[in-house]
């Protein structure tokens, strides 16, 4: 009995080149087109944000008077405060409650456990609008009434409806984080801490949390930029008066498009790329990242602490009242700035460009915990 092997054509290597070349050439020129069709009118808008002039069709100079305008501007000082306000809200009860349910999730079994799955994933699935119309209705057509008719409450539309709704399309996207990370989790180290005479509680405090830390700190800068950026949601919930950043520039826009609005738009496209980035970062880094993130923003909030105590002492303003402010933001700094040691440890370990990509999520963190700060204390 004989047995037959696969032939294959033999073909020139100079056909074989030709034909990888033209390969990786499409390849190349399709991959540009796709860029180029999402990021080169994001390019524009940058471009002509730097516009000395207010005309959007011609750049005739370069000038920062557009974003200098922006701090001077006491509206959109509100509306970033307002989403500054939601934002940390949603993404502290998102991640507290998506974190717990993929605990739940991935280590319990229940009955209905696959339609409760299930159920997490609808907000990431139905379309905003239907789910901005819903919870339009259930505010009120249904909490508000039932408010009223039973504790005499008469609630408005208002930062808390825009925070509650936050909070209900976030929770999925913590979930689906977190659980991903405990897909690849070692149960073992579990045991061998129970079998050196850990509890449950020591556990989960001292193995299971700084596991999933960078999963937990990955979803929740996911939640907090997608509070950042919702405009739909937002929409339906916000009340009369209140408006977040999104609808701030809609509200701009519909009067004509200017440099302001371009150079608004970019400052909230580069806080939200990077806010994705130190997300994407958290999540497939290590715990270098995460540390790092803890160090920058102790080291952002402390220096704006030091920055308010002394110009309180510079203009003579110094009261009781004043220094509460500035010593907690000093004590929330010495707090987290005890994660340096574990973040040097961690550095040392780590190759040249894994040390220079930690100290940039440093300076990035700690300049963005400044800012924070200072928009939402000034």
């Amino acid at each position: 009995m004989t047995t037959r092997s696969a032939v294959f054509p033999a073909y020139p290597r100079q056909q074989v080149r030709l034909r990888t070349r033209i390969g990786n050439w499409l390849l190349g020129s399709n991959a540009a087109l796709v860029f180029g069709f999402l990021y080169l009118p994001v390019l524009i808008l940058i471009i002509f944000s730097f516009n000395n002039t207010r005309s959007v069709a011609v750049f005739t100079g370069f000038s920062t008077e557009w974003y200098l305008a922006l701090t001077q501007n006491e509206e959109l000082l509100d509306a970033a405060r307002n989403s500054l306000i939601v934002g940390v809200i949603t993404t502290i009860v998102a991640t507290l409650i998506g974190t717990l349910t993929a605990l739940a999730m991935e280590r319990y079994r229940f009955k209905l456990r696959t339609v409760f799955d299930a159920n997490l994933y609808l907000p990431i699935v139905i379309p905003e609008i239907v789910m901005g119309i819903a919870l339009l209705l259930f505010f009120n057509q249904a909490l508000f009434p039932f408010l009223e008719n039973a504790f005499g409450m008469r609630a408005t539309s208002g930062l808390h409806t825009i925070t509650i709704s936050h909070i209900a399309f976030d929770i999925p996207f913590v979930y689906i984080i977190v659980r991903a990370r405990l897909a690849d989790f070692d149960r073992t180290l579990e045991e061998a801490a129970a079998d050196l005479g850990a509890d449950e509680w020591q556990t989960f405090k001292r193995v299971t949390l700084p596991l999933l830390m960078p999963g937990i700190i990955g979803g929740a800068l996911m939640a907090f930029t997608l509070s950042l950026d919702d405009y739909l949601i937002t929409a339906f919930t916000k009340g009369i008066r209140e408006q977040t950043m999104p609808i701030y520039i809609y509200s701009l826009v519909r009067r004509g498009v200017t440099p302001e609005i371009n150079a608004l738009s970019t400052a909230l496209l580069l806080g939200s790329i990077g806010l994705v980035g130190l997300s994407l970062t958290a999540q497939s880094g290590g715990p270098v990242y995460t540390k790092g993130m803890s160090v920058g923003a102790g080291l952002g909030l402390g220096l704006y602490g030091a920055f308010s105590l002394f110009a309180m002492f510079a203009s003579g303003a110094l009261t009781p009242a004043g220094l509460i402010l500035p010593l907690i933001l000093l004590a929330v700094f010495l707090w987290l700035w005890r994660s340096f040691t574990g973040f040097r440890e961690e550095l040392a370990l780590s190759n040249r460009s894994g040390k220079i990509l930690a100290w940039i999520i440093v300076f990035i963190t700690a300049a963005a915990a400044f800012l924070s700060a200072a928009l939402f204390f000034l």
